[in-house]
This record gives structure tokens, sequence and C-alpha cells, in this order.
């Protein structure tokens, strides 16, 4: 966590410092990333900046709760009020995620670099540790969804979810296939890490949803029952 020196800086420069920090940490890998550039970005006397934050390991696990916080913000609008349809509301949170990294590229780019980081020992548990809490903060809404009739009740609570929170972590790598997008290029050239229209967006999610909701079978809407009906 930061120091009291860091809190007391007035917000300019604040975001002045965390912006700085997350394009270094966007920019690079993790053991790569150089406190010493940052500081002279910032124009700091060097070891000024220990006052702030005093390692690096420190700065890293508090920007991954600042990004957290800007995420989470979007999360309580759009699931803590009156839910009509579960999965109606993901394809509302991922445009709104998407906007706000567009927005925001620096949050962007370095929650995009960290959900790609391997091995990291300095994450340890956290993106587990992210999905135990995504599950239980969605638990009790998946459960009236399913009293509702809206989701299938014969199949574990937990798993819909697990489902739901790997599909979003999965989407940004069809859409980077499908769409021939590099988003570390995006990073390194400060492009908008999601170079699509919202309509385009809004498309592809709304298509994984109709997965979602009727599986892989072709059932009434596909192929199989036409070709018998034909």
């Amino acid at each position: 966590m930061p120091l009291s020196t860091f809190e007391n800086l007035n917000k300019e420069r604040q975001k002045e410092i965390l912006d700085t920090c997350l394009e270094e940490f966007a920019l690079h890998d993790y053991r790569d990333v150089s406190l010493t550039r940052i500081i002279k970005k910032l124009g700091l006397a060097k070891g000024s900046f220990y006052r702030y934050f005093s390692s690096k390991k420190e700065l890293y696990a508090y920007l991954i709760e600042y990004g957290k916080r800007a995420t989470y913000e979007l999360f309580k609008d759009i699931f803590f009020r009156s839910v009509e349809d579960v999965l109606d509301s993901w394809v509302n949170f991922y445009l709104a995620c998407a906007e706000q990294d567009n927005a925001h590229p620096l949050i962007g780019y370095f929650g995009y670099k960290v959900s790609r980081e391997r091995n990291n020992p300095i994450l340890n548990d956290v993106p587990l540790t992210s999905k135990k809490k995504g599950m239980e903060v969605l638990r009790d809404m998946f459960k009236e969804q399913q009293e509702k009739g809206k989701l299938r009740k014969d199949v574990d609570v937990e798993l819909l979810i697990f489902i739901l929170i790997q599909v979003q972590e999965g989407f940004i790598d069809y859409l980077a296939l499908k769409y021939d997008i590099d988003f570390e290029e995006n990073i390194r050239g400060k492009k908008p890490l999601f170079p699509l229209s919202r309509e385009v967006l809004k498309k592809e999610l709304e298509a994984f949803v109709t997965v979602l909701r009727e599986g892989f079978s072709a059932g009434e809407h596909g192929s199989v029952k036409g070709e018998k009906n034909a």
C-alpha cells in the first residue's frame, strides 16, 4: 500500500504518478519494469520515489487494486440493481468495461497485461482469489435467476457462474483471433485497447450469449433440424 506521503499529495500529482507507473507496467513484464525509468519520467530525485511506495511489489499490488476499483464501480452499477436477465447484464457490463478501457487506456492496458501474466510469483493467487470473490458476489443473483426460471436449475449455480467468468476471460482472445488484433501493439502504440465499434462488439457479445443460452446442440435454431425438414 502507498505510504502516507503519497496519500498527502494532491489528486493531480497522484494521478500523474499512477499514470506513469501504469504505463511502465503495461509496456513491460513485471521483472522488466524499471523504477529508475519511472523516477526519471516523473522528474524525481533518485530514491525519493520510495517515500511513496516502499518497493516495486507494493506498487504493483496497489496498481492492481486501483484498477479493480474502477471495474468494480461499473460492476456495482450494473449488477447491484434489479437484474432482469443476468446474461443481458453481462453484455452491458462488458460494453461498459470496453468503453472505460478506451476512455482510460492506461488502466485498460495494465489490466490486460496483468491478465496475461504467467508464472508470476508476485501475483500469487490473485487471479484465483478474484474468481472466488466474483462467484461469491454473483451467487445470490444467479440463484434468484434460477428461481425465476431464467437459468436452468439442473446445473449447480457455482458452475454456471464459473463458466460465465471463464467466457469473459476468453472473449478477448476470440476478438484478437477473429479481427487480427495485436493488443500488445495497441498498448505500445497507445491506441484504444478495443479497436472495434460498439455495434460490432455488441454483436459479438450477443452471439456469445446466444450460445450460452442455447448450448452447442443445433436444436430448433440450428442446421440439424433445418436439414431434417429440407
